[in-house]
């Protein structure tokens, strides 16, 4: 019997002895578990003492490094780094810079915000040594719809709607080869704005892109919705998958009142008589950038005799001229012969020649002729592309049912 007690005890206290180093083992592995995520915990939430500075108008990237504390040639160097991802020698006024340090003094990184999408991260090595990357900006974005019903004008209205006028402009913007909204709008239209809204922690909220909109105008329905083009371009196109960029701008300034629309009886307040008046008058303050619509030459720009003041000349193409007059100035580099491109400022409200108030005198010329600038319709830019176009519709269902 003992012959036979004594094996039976030792498989027992074997048995024992593997049950012991396993389960031994096994804890032993699940706090070296806990130990690394724990380590992992304190990297992703170590925290650095940060230096923050807002751009300042006399401010220069040396003035501000040397706030830090950087001498002289390691901000070279760290401008040497950079150079390839961003010019920091051009640092804008409002945009915030920071330096991070540990806990030891020690520079960890550097980092500075271009705009409200990037910003240009540095982390310092040794021996001024740098790492630079461009990085985007991240946010809690919200998708919002809102819109308005015109009784005066869209700007108006959707301020009164609570629109950010941010986000009025830029949706105007979209529309800027379509339509005019200083003079085609009119009561009772309407208008509905697909944007998003982004926010950061501790930081007030901002504005991303108009993602798609909708302008009812006297009946007819325009529409517009983002979408990358075929080389992955951010452009915005109708819901036929037209392009909306065009070769003119629908207006040379923008968004402001017109003083009296396209007419052939329009009353003369320096002849006192109707005469034609084959334009649009433009009011706006002295000073009001005036935009060229399209891309050109400019074949005059002077003095008129014949009552328009300074005055401005474009050449488009064989078809199209563009002229502008009662400017009290001319855009920088705006003379004879020079090459303006689409939206380049040529010159400023004023009211020079024949003028009884600022205003800007546009008008187009289609062969040599006068025409009604409304009325012009002008090709658009490249449509969706063919093998896009069934990804575009699901945009445009998609964008449709969050409107509707």
């Amino acid at each position: 019997m003992k012959k036979l007690f004594l094996p039976i005890l030792i498989l027992i206290i074997a048995g024992g002895a593997v049950f012991f180093v396993r389960y031994t083992h096994s804890e032993k592995n699940v706090e070296e578990v806990n130990i690394d995520q724990d380590i992992k915990g304190i990297k992703e939430e170590k925290k650095y003492n940060i230096a923050n500075h807002i751009v300042e108008e006399d401010d220069t990237f040396a003035t501000i490094m040397e706030e830090f504390g950087i001498d002289y040639s390691e901000m070279l160097a760290i401008l040497d780094a950079a150079s390839s991802t961003y010019d920091m020698t051009r640092i804008r006024v409002g945009q915030p810079i920071r330096l991070a340090k540990d806990e030891g003094g020690k520079d960890v990184y550097l980092e500075y915000e271009t705009g409200k999408e990037y910003y240009v991260h540095i982390d310092f090595l040794d021996d001024y040594q740098f790492n630079v990357e461009k990085r985007a900006i991240e946010y809690k974005t919200e998708v919002v719809k809102q819109g308005a019903s015109i009784s005066s004008s869209m700007y108006l209205d959707g301020l009164d709607a609570e629109i950010p006028e941010a986000i009025i402009v830029d949706f105007a913007n979209v529309f800027a080869w379509t339509i005019d909204f200083s003079v085609q709008v009119q009561k009772d239209d309407s208008f509905e704005i697909l944007y998003e809204k982004r926010s950061r922690e501790g930081q007030e909220v901002n504005y991303g892109r108009v993602l798609a909109g909708k302008f009812v105008n006297s009946g007819k329905v325009y529409t517009a919705y983002l979408f990358e083009d075929e080389e992955g371009k951010a452009a915005y196109y109708s819901a036929e998958g037209e392009n909306l960029q065009k070769q003119f701008l629908k207006a040379p300034l923008e968004f402001k009142r017109i003083t009296s629309g396209f007419t052939y009886a329009r009353f003369d307040p320096i002849n006192y008589s109707k005469q034609k008046h084959l334009a649009i008058d433009y009011a706006a303050t002295i000073g009001t950038p005036i935009m060229a619509v399209g891309d050109g030459i400019i074949e005059f720009a002077g003095w008129n005799s014949q009552g328009f003041g300074n005055f401005v000349s474009i050449h488009h193409n064989d078809t199209y001229t563009t002229q502008y007059a009662h400017m009290s100035g001319f855009g920088p580099g705006i003379k004879n012969g020079v090459q303006v491109v689409q939206g380049q400022v040529i010159g400023y409200v004023g009211s020079t020649g024949h003028s009884t108030g600022p205003h800007l005198h546009y008008q187009i010329k289609q062969n040599g002729a006068l025409v009604n600038p409304l009325n012009l319709e002008l090709p658009a830019g490249d449509p969706v592309p063919e093998d896009k176009l069934e990804e575009f519709k699901k945009v445009v269902e998609e964008y449709d049912g969050l409107m509707n």
